[in-house]
């Protein structure tokens, strides 16, 4: 009986097979890569739906919005008041109820300390000690090492339009005159104010930005992409937004940090209501510089603060009728050298314009 002998793989013919083996993997990986950002993307176009519902609903029961930020002495539409009067928190709180955390706000709402507070109190907040997935983009990954240590980030931010010296009323002595764009926060004085109202939104809901999306800070981060603000040019770019455009150089780097490196800034304490933490404006395209007033490490500082995201090409955001659009990159941003106004049309083009409630802009496709 012949026997049959077993040919063996060279070393040849198995390199090759590991050469065609490579190739097949570098040819499927940046395919699956994509395949997850897209449902990353998908997974963060849903959380801003809900937040379109939220406020929506929220709406609904109170016919108003809540502020995008409190101050001692003014109890939000809606909330009861309690021992520390919501004390500088942003809407995330107020919309817990709405976007099926309705047990943490109640857990939260029954001992609150100011949010610009250092105690134990207020580190030990549920809210502020609790993370939950509607607060964050999948795309963006959560900050470990920043110097709040304060797990609540979010990546979700509240509209002040386009006019950053109304950015903060509640400590810049305006009286609460934010009335360009969707949020505004509560009067220096200790007074609520009236709260916006959907009427209020002349412009119409679906040319009207409500929320956008911002990269996390990153402690120790010089650039766009990780969260990084400048604070080194006059203030805060606030009246001339060309200055912050040109404070980055090659790669998006800032040119000039000063003494910033990422901590207390954009998303870092999501129910902290303060300017540079959980507000846009609409003033620079997506993914451009952030630029705040003042060369200090303060919550009350307010400035150009830019939508960002870890997204291609641009950001979503939520506009005011409860539909998600994907805002480019390239987007018309107008005369940037401009001062600010205070009413009629924007001058920073059509980012400007969304952002205004009752500029009575004319808006075409964007």
């Amino acid at each position: 009986m012949k026997r049959t002998q077993r040919r063996a793989f060279t070393l040849i013919e198995l390199l090759v097979v590991i050469a065609i083996i490579a190739v097949l993997i570098a040819l499927l990986l940046p395919a699956v890569q994509q395949a997850r950002e897209a449902a990353r993307r998908t997974r963060c176009k849903n959380n801003l739906k809900q937040f379109g519902l939220a406020l929506h609903n929220y709406h609904d029961v109170y016919t108003a919005i809540p502020h995008a930020c409190t101050v001692a002495g003014a109890t939000p539409t809606g909330q009861a008041s309690n021992a520390n009067q919501f004390r500088r928190f942003s809407a995330h709180l107020a919309l817990l109820p709405y976007v099926e955390q309705e047990n943490l706000y109640q857990a939260t709402v029954t001992d609150l300390q100011p949010a610009g507070g250092n105690t134990a109190s207020w580190n030990t907040t549920p809210a502020v000690v609790t993370q939950t997935a509607h607060l964050l983009c999948p795309s963006d990954g959560i900050v470990s090492g920043n110097l709040e240590q304060r797990p609540a980030q979010t990546n979700y931010m509240f509209s002040r339009g386009d006019n950053a010296w109304d950015y903060n009323p509640a400590w810049h002595g305006n009286n609460g005159n934010g009335l360009r764009g969707f949020f505004k926060g509560v009067r220096d004085d200790g007074q609520a104010g009236s709260p916006r109202r959907f009427r209020d939104v002349t412009d119409g809901l679906s040319n009207t930005i409500a929320m956008g999306e911002r990269i996390k800070a990153i402690a120790g981060g010089t650039g766009i992409r990780d969260g990084a603000t400048t604070t080194t040019i006059s203030n805060g770019g606030r009246d001339n937004p060309a200055l912050c455009l040109a404070s980055v150089g090659t790669g998006g780097v800032y040119l000039n940090l000063g003494d910033e490196r990422g901590s207390r800034l954009a998303g870092v304490r999501a129910y902290d209501g303060a300017p540079a933490f959980t507000s846009v404006t609409t003033v620079l395209a997506p993914n451009r510089p952030s630029c705040k007033n003042g060369n200090n490490n303060s919550h009350d500082v307010d400035g150009v603060m830019t939508m960002a995201s870890r997204h291609t090409g641009g950001a979503q955001v939520l506009l005011a009728d409860g539909s998600v659009r994907f805002l480019s990159e390239n987007i018309d941003t107008g005369d940037l050298t401009a001062l600010p106004v205070t009413g009629g049309q924007s001058p920073y083009g059509v980012i400007g314009a969304l952002g205004s409630i009752n500029g009575g802009e004319t808006l075409g496709e964007f």
